[in-house]
């Protein structure tokens, strides 16, 4: 893996952020504090080497790079959730 690749909770974290609204939500849609939601998130931009969040009061508003990465991380997400209940199916079609 590419040092500049994240990891998927990372992703997960910056998805749920932007679909709740809120880190306190993201947090608790993922089971994880509201610290590692903030944690995942720095890393993140880290990794990327970019902001992806700008906080306007208590508003966290895309950056362009975040918009970009934002319809990738989506993807990516989605795909992972499909393939789960891909499993899942199968899992329940061998019982």
């Amino acid at each position: 893996m590419n040092r500049n690749t994240p990891e998927i909770r990372q992703v997960m974290a910056f998805v749920s952020i932007i679909e709740t609204g809120s880190f306190t939500h993201a947090a608790k849609k993922l089971n994880l504090t509201q610290s590692a939601i903030s944690h995942s998130l720095r890393s993140l931009e880290e990794i990327l080497e970019t902001k992806l969040l700008v906080r306007r009061g208590k508003i966290h508003c895309l950056t362009d790079t975040g918009e970009v990465f934002l319809g990738h991380a989506r993807v990516v997400v989605r795909e992972l959730e499909k393939a789960s209940r891909s499993i899942d199916r199968l899992e329940q079609k061998v019982s």
